[in-house]
């Protein structure tokens, strides 16, 4: 397979579409959103629910408390079997905050169309190893991820970049060939930005993990995509999009017998062109319509001597219809400039400030907090400002006169400072020492528990002892038990060995009706 020809071929498509937005940038800013004007400009969804063009997914999230939602066709045409595979998607998104979304879809209905006669004559696809049947419907399968900004436009950063991880979770009917019925997983690197406000590029790469199926052996991958959406802030907008998956084998092997496949088969890595357009309104709703070409997707015509259930001229194209809400992505606003600054008051001469610093307890505990308290005086009047730091531990309220400190995780002396500051260039600074102290451990002494003669039920004053050791392991969840059963030498080897691990298996047994757990529970 020559990877580098449909990825070289996509990526002109690409350009061309997209050249003309250069040239408009200009004049199309009369009729979008301005970033003067409000906190966010026009976005949509991808077919995974997050935040993106279309397929390609952008390095922004929704802001925070705010949520989208969408509904998908998704259509490709593969190859193997020849598929045309259709998925009616609904998708959300959460903002968690303003740099983690939280996205998802399901599939409500997932169709494939197989039109190879014999329908597994030529091995079927990557996604779709287990089509057996000329046509499938049924429910499909739902992925849930979340994408975490690194860094964003809005805060005043050249680009927004992303990373984006997530599971497949196989819900999808794996007995009418609809799906792997296995796990997958995905991580995406993803980095975009606007252009001019006329034109938003993005691009992503990452590693896509299948599960494999009983019977077959699939490869992993990596996936990636390029893709431009412009103008960027108009009601109706063009997005033009490469996406693929490199496999790390392109070869499916099957361990079973699964009639009518060859044992081993080679699949073509995906590699797919869409343009589409969609319409946006101000409130944030859209709807769209896009066109896929797959660029290593074979017609039927080009395989001479192959089996068909109908002729077909268009196996490479896919229709993709959305329709969905997204609230925007935030651009960064401009503050307002300050007020001129008030005419110069005549010099006087600045007295500097004096502070003394003390702590509450000064001695702590590792994690524990002291409060500490600035005394200072302004020989002037001045309004004091204040500022306390440390090499290690944490202030609730750095900018107070008085303050809470927490002690770091490490013992040892930790130095605070505070510095004061009247505002006109007068400093003073002292500094308190406190120390953090590891907390003393607790000691745990348990009487042994004694049996009758040749017994192993529970004695009255036994159950008193492992009632003390159920309320020390209850206060402290850190604490693990060995239990060691014993007996007298009388008898052989092999019945005392045995009367020792039901002695043990009692007390264990007790522990357990008490609530502790099995696992920190050791017997011997």
């Amino acid at each position: 397979m020559r990877f580098s020809h449909p990825l070289a071929t996509g990526l002109a498509l690409c350009a061309v579409f997209s050249s003309p937005v250069w040239a408009q940038t200009q004049g199309s800013q009369t009729s979008s959103m301005s970033a003067d004007q409000s906190e966010t400009r026009p976005a949509t969804t991808t077919v995974f629910g997050d935040t993106g063009l279309w397929f390609v997914p952008t390095g922004e999230v929704l802001p925070k408390g705010r949520w989208s939602a969408s509904g998908y066709r998704v259509n490709w045409d593969r190859t193997e079997a020849f598929t045309d595979v259709s998925d009616f998607r609904v998708t959300f998104g959460y903002g968690l905050s303003d740099r983690v979304e939280l996205f998802g879809n399901a599939d409500l209905q997932r169709r494939i169309d197989a039109d190879r006669r014999p329908v597994r004559a030529g091995g079927t696809s990557m996604d779709d190893p287990q089509v057996f049947q000329q046509w499938g419907t049924g429910f499909g399968d739902i992925r849930v991820g979340v994408k975490a900004n690194i860094t964003a436009p809005w805060r005043e950063q050249a680009a927004a970049f992303a990373i984006r991880a997530g599971v497949k979770i196989p819900t999808s009917a794996e007995d009418e060939g609809l799906g792997t019925g296995k796990l997958d997983a995905f991580a995406d690197a993803i980095i975009s930005g606007e252009v001019a406000r006329g034109i938003e590029l993005s691009g992503f790469g990452g590693y896509y993990h299948r599960g494999d199926p009983d019977d077959y052996d699939l490869s992993s991958g990596i996936r990636w995509g390029v893709g431009a959406g412009f103008p960027s802030r108009n009601k109706l907008r063009v997005t033009t999009e490469l996406v693929g998956e490199r496999y790390f084998d392109n070869e499916i092997v099957t361990s079973g017998s699964i009639n009518g496949a060859p044992s081993i088969w080679t699949v073509e890595s995906p590699v797919d062109f869409i343009v589409g357009l969609t319409y946006q309104a101000s409130n944030g709703f859209f709807v769209g319509y896009g066109a896929s070409y797959g660029l290593n997707t074979t017609n039927r015509s080009d395989l001479p001597g192959a089996g068909f259930s109908k002729p077909k001229r268009f196996d490479r194209w896919g229709n993709q219809v959305r329709i969905g809400w997204h609230p925007g992505v935030r651009v960064y606003v401009a503050p307002a400039p300050p007020p001129p600054p008030p005419p110069p008051a005549a010099a006087v001469q600045n007295g500097p400030p004096t502070v003394k610093a003390r702590c509450e307890p000064c001695v702590v505990e590792v994690g524990k907090t002291s409060t500490v308290t600035a005394d200072a005086q302004d020989p002037d009047g001045d309004v004091l400002s204040y500022k306390w730091s440390a090499p290690a531990g944490s202030f609730a309220n750095p900018a107070e006169r008085q303050t809470i400190f927490t002690c770091p995780a490490t013992p040892g002396s930790v130095p605070v400072t505070v510095t004061v500051n009247d505002g006109k260039g007068g400093t003073a600074s002292d500094t308190v020492t406190i120390q953090c102290v590891a907390p003393a451990k607790k000691e745990y002494t348990f009487e042994d528990v004694h049996f009758d003669f040749d017994r192993y039920t529970l004695r009255p004053e036994a159950t008193r002892v492992l009632d003390e050791a159920v309320k020390a392991m209850q206060a402290d969840t850190t604490l693990r038990l060995t239990l060691e059963g014993h007996t007298c030498n009388i008898g052989t080897t092999e019945y005392n060995l045995a009367l020792g691990e039901r002695r043990s298996n009692a007390v264990r047994d007790y522990l357990t009706s008490r609530g502790v757990g099995g696992d920190r529970l050791n017997s011997v």
